[in-house]
């Protein structure tokens, strides 16, 4: 097998070589940036899900090794039926729900603890096209939230499916400061479609 394919030839290397990262994350944003350039979209990268009957537990370890905060939770025809972050079963409803119904933490499944879908705020891509990154900022900021989805509607059809996600550590990291504390002016959804039409 070696002698049908040529050695490849070698370049030197040095000391101090930059190095390529993805185009998502290379450059610093500012809040003046078009909103959907710190949006993780779902046909650039595969969103991390976790099935609704594992422990609680198992989703914490699948978003360590990901790197995610969330993860959304599919039913068994991959369509999505809620999400579940880490602040959630890091925080008191774990404790409280196995106080209420009995059982022990590594009994708790994810559904139990889950936002089911219908109960998750979402913005419109439309929307996030003609948004800016202090939009989303401020959107999150005025309803305490650290994630929200994104959903494009087909025109033809009119079927909506989740496109993408915003959260508020990624955006943070892509602007090289923590968003958290920035205080923007609240901006309802009406409010920035309002502004940008």
């Amino acid at each position: 097998m070696s002698d049908r394919y040529a050695v490849l030839s070698h370049v030197p290397l040095h000391a101090g070589m930059p190095c390529q990262t993805p185009d998502g994350l290379a450059p610093r944003v500012h809040d003046n940036a078009p909103a959907i350039s710190v949006m993780t979209d779902f046909r650039k990268v595969t969103p991390v899900t976790i099935e609704p009957d594992l422990n609680i537990d198992a989703a914490l370890r699948k978003m360590k090794e990901a790197g995610v905060r969330l993860l959304l939770v599919p039913d068994r025809d991959d369509h999505i039926i809620g999400i579940i972050s880490a602040s959630e079963i890091q925080g008191e409803r774990p404790v409280r729900l196995g106080q209420e119904l009995g059982i022990e933490r590594a009994d708790i499944k994810v559904h139990m603890l889950m936002a089911p879908l219908d109960r998750v705020m979402g913005m419109d891509l439309t929307t996030v096209l003609d948004a800016c990154v202090g939009h989303i900022i401020a959107y999150l900021g005025s309803y305490e939230r650290h994630h929200t989805l994104v959903v494009e509607t087909d025109h033809d059809s009119g079927v909506q499916t989740i496109r993408g996600l915003f959260s508020i550590s990624q955006i943070s990291k892509m602007m090289g400061a923590d968003v958290t504390q920035v205080e923007y002016p609240a901006h309802s959804l009406a409010e920035v479609q309002q502004e940008l039409g």
